[in-house]
């Protein structure tokens, strides 16, 4: 790394303003630096010490910076501690020393110290492979609702009939957006998990700069049909950015939820509405049924750091999922060999006494997979499968050898199956 540079933590409050700044200068007219300082100082888990920067010596201008910015996932009920690189920047005139490099050594460590299960980035195409990321988990797919297939009707409880009404959520609808929050995770097998402090954040600090949002309660004419979604006050791109919606929705309270936004893209001089949700939601699936396009989804880019260490979290979702598949019962070594290194699990009566380095002798039951599909098999983004329609270096041992008493007997396919489905996830934000 050029020697003009200097690697460190930020020091004080003091640094949220140049943070600020700093991505001001590269981000405008989006306003991240607001949302930088806003995070920095009212993110609960945020310290100083979660920023990583990069400070030219003669200047002490910050030259390159990001955040880890701490999150609670949940895998099937079981909470994950993650990581995310996030608000990254650096500054056009400091660009291709390295800075990010030498910032992202220093993250990973921060990692291993830590004891986190993954990292995780939302940032451009193709640039954090390098870092070790891969695409991992669905996001954005951007579904489109153009104003024409919307009803007018707000039914938003102004006296024109409508049998809703809407209104901003306040900090004492934490209680039932924390209930909505928890149906949505039971739909999901990734999920975040946002406590207490973070609604808090969302509905007091959120609401109030142009990368928050603002949450909106809907209630209809008896006490029990309330619902819930967010919009985005500012968001990327033309439309009016809609990224949560209660999964319990009625088809009616959809339709005027839809209506509602309309009037709001009008007054806010938005195009159209876009979905940024699963696309097996309900909110998802009758936006297509108006008509709606649907993108090409992008995705999460996610870093395993320790791969032994996560099988080890995620022994009893493994253990559940082999009770439930021809296997129960099993006894013996699956070995997942990333032609570098080799895991092996070591099953006893279908529990997993044990996640090791792989030994030097043969492993009956092999599965071979490049390091970066590891992240997509068992985050359940993707089976084997279908990672091998181009990939064709992930696969069971015995798989290229032909048919044979050999292969019949080899239990590989069937405990990667049973082991590593695909899964639905969804991840709401949590700032």
């Amino acid at each position: 790394m050029d020697s003009n540079y200097r690697i460190r933590r930020a020091g004080s409050p003091d640094d949220a303003g140049k943070l600020r700044s700093h991505f001001d200068k590269i981000f405008l007219p989006e306003e991240v630096g607001e949302f930088a300082e806003a995070i920095s100082l009212h993110f609960p888990g945020m310290k100083n010490e979660r920023w990583f920067i990069a400070e030219e010596e003669e200047t002490a201008e910050i030259a390159s910076a990001f955040a880890l910015i701490p999150w609670t996932w949940e895998m099937a009920g079981l909470k994950l501690k993650i990581a995310e690189m996030g608000i990254v920047g650096t500054g056009e005139g400091h660009r291709n020393r390295g800075l990010l490099r030498q910032l992202s050594r220093r993250f990973d460590a921060t990692l291993a110290e830590e004891g986190f299960d993954l990292a995780v980035v939302q940032g451009i195409p193709g640039f954090y492979r390098r870092f070790g990321y891969h695409y991992s988990i669905p996001l954005e797919p951007h579904i489109d609702i153009p104003l024409h297939l919307v009803p007018d009707s707000t039914g938003d409880g102004d006296g024109d009939g409508g049998a809703y009404d809407f209104r901003l959520a306040g900090t004492e609808d934490a209680a039932f957006l924390a209930g909505e929050d928890e149906m949505y995770r039971r739909a999901n097998f990734l999920s975040v998990f946002r406590d207490e402090e973070v609604w808090k954040y969302l509905l007091t600090y959120s609401p109030k700069i142009a990368c928050g949002s603002e949450f909106w309660i809907m209630e209809g004419k008896t006490a029990d049909e309330r619902y819930y979604f967010r919009i985005s006050r500012q968001g990327f791109g033309a439309g009016l950015i809609v990224s949560e919606i209660s999964e319990g929705i009625s088809d009616d309270a959809l339709t005027s939820l839809f209506a509602f936004c309309k009037k709001k893209c009008r007054e806010r001089n938005k195009p159209f509405i876009r979905l940024n949700l699963a696309l097996k939601s309900t909110a998802a699936k009758t936006a297509v049924s108006f008509g709606a396009s649907v993108g090409r989804p992008y995705a999460w880019q996610i870093k395993i750091p320790d791969r032994r260490r996560l099988l080890t979290r995620i022994a009893p979702i493994l253990e559940a999922r082999l009770m439930e598949s021809s296997l129960a019962g099993f006894t013996g070594t699956l070995r997942l060999d990333f032609y570098r290194e080799q895991i092996d699990l070591i099953w006893s009566d279908g529990k997993l006494e044990s996640v090791t380095s792989g030994g030097e002798n043969e492993c009956e039951n092999t599965l071979f997979i490049p390091e970066d599909l590891f992240a997509p098999l068992v985050l359940g983004h993707r089976t084997w499968r279908e990672l091998q329609y181009t990939r064709p270096d992930i696969f069971p041992a015995m798989l290229y050898v032909g048919p044979g008493a050999d292969t019949a007997s080899d239990k590989t396919v069937r405990l990667i199956d049973a082991l590593f489905p695909a899964e639905k996830s969804w991840i709401y934000e949590q700032y």
